[in-house]
């Protein structure tokens, strides 16, 4: 993998190498050391995004993950058109990241370090869903910036790339020609529950293959009803050259039957005072129910400085905010 200081400027301490793509050595005895894997895919005129997405935990010896696919029909798990999620799978300590497959159906293998992959996903001898698809990279991946939330204790990289393949749905033969973003980490990921759990919004992008965004933020006030949020880690890349953010804030609109995002809006400038301002409204969205949060994802149409992007926003919540959000709503009595 070649790195043009001028379009992407990281120090080559913190560039990914090949040796990412494999599982790392592990540093410390705690049963919360992770390792994750995760692709995005979209096919945009017809509101469907999804994930293949697998998170390792080689001392617990456990997988947790697979595939889902949601679209403007229904939100929740069991209304969205496929959900394969799976927990504490067994590992294989002696898997090769390079070549995979996972227990849950998820399969990669990579066809050059960092930048270029093929992606499969079928469980068992199911057809409900399955997926035959191939990651391009955009850019080299990109390193979040370090100790900042909320990763403050691992290491994470992010990555625009194109989709392209197929999709078998129900039946269904769904090309798919798609921007989308695929992440890599590794390090300890503990739990979080009660007043140490945080909110996070993950808000990305592509314009073209020389623009496109991704920004992490957090809420002003960790509280279920602040919609003003300020950067935790991101970046630009525009006209090719990739720069960290410098400043972003974000502002959501929500929609008061499902508490998701309605509408938000991101302004901000990166580390050379380029300036942006993004709006995005979902086409579709989906509910992802973890141990003790929820993720909101949702398949975002949007606008970057007056020019068309797609991309997916993933607004996360501790489960105890979210309910006393929904609480405060009239006739939801905490419901989502």
């Amino acid at each position: 993998m070649t790195f043009d200081k001028h379009r992407f400027p990281y120090d080559s301490a913190v560039h990914f190498t090949e040796k990412d793509d494999q599982l790392h050595h592990i540093r410390y005895p705690n049963k919360d050391w992770t390792e994750t894997t995760w692709w995005s895919f979209n096919v945009p005129e017809r509101g469907l995004a999804g994930w293949l997405y697998c998170q390792m935990r080689p001392n617990l010896g456990a997988v947790t993950g697979g595939a889902f696919v949601y679209g403007p029909q229904g939100w929740l798990s069991w209304e969205i058109p496929y959900y394969g999620w799976f927990n504490f799978l067994p590992m294989d300590p002696d898997m090769d990241l390079r070549d995979v497959t996972f227990r849950n159906g998820v399969s990669v293998k990579m066809r050059e370090p960092g930048m270029v992959y093929d992606l499969g996903f079928r469980f068992r001898d199911q057809q409900e869903f399955v997926a035959d698809l191939h990651f391009e990279g955009l850019t080299p991946p990109v390193p979040h910036v370090h100790g900042a939330p909320p990763f403050s204790d691992s290491s994470h990289y992010d990555q625009h790339g194109r989709v392209t393949g197929t999709l078998y749905l129900h039946g269904e033969e769904i090309p798919v020609d798609c921007f989308a973003v695929r992440d890599r980490s590794w390090g300890r990921r503990p739990e979080h529950t009660g007043p140490t759990a945080k909110r996070l919004s993950y808000v990305f992008g592509t314009v073209s293959p020389d623009e496109m965004f991704l920004i992490f933020t957090l809420p002003q006030h960790n509280t279920p009803d602040c919609e003003v949020e300020h950067l935790s880690s991101g970046y630009l890349v525009r006209d090719g050259v990739l720069r960290r953010l410098k400043a972003a804030t974000r502002h959501n609109q929500r929609d008061p039957g499902t508490g998701a995002i309605a509408s938000l809006e991101v302004k901000g400038e990166d580390e050379d005072g380029r300036t942006f301002a993004i709006t995005g409204q979902p086409v579709s969205r989906m509910a992802l129910h973890t141990t003790t949060s929820l993720c909101i994802n949702s398949c975002l149409k949007r606008s970057i400085d007056g020019r068309e992007a797609w991309g997916e926003d993933q607004d996360v919540w501790p489960l105890s905010l979210m309910r006393e959000a929904r609480a405060r709503v009239p006739g939801k009595q905490g419901a989502i």
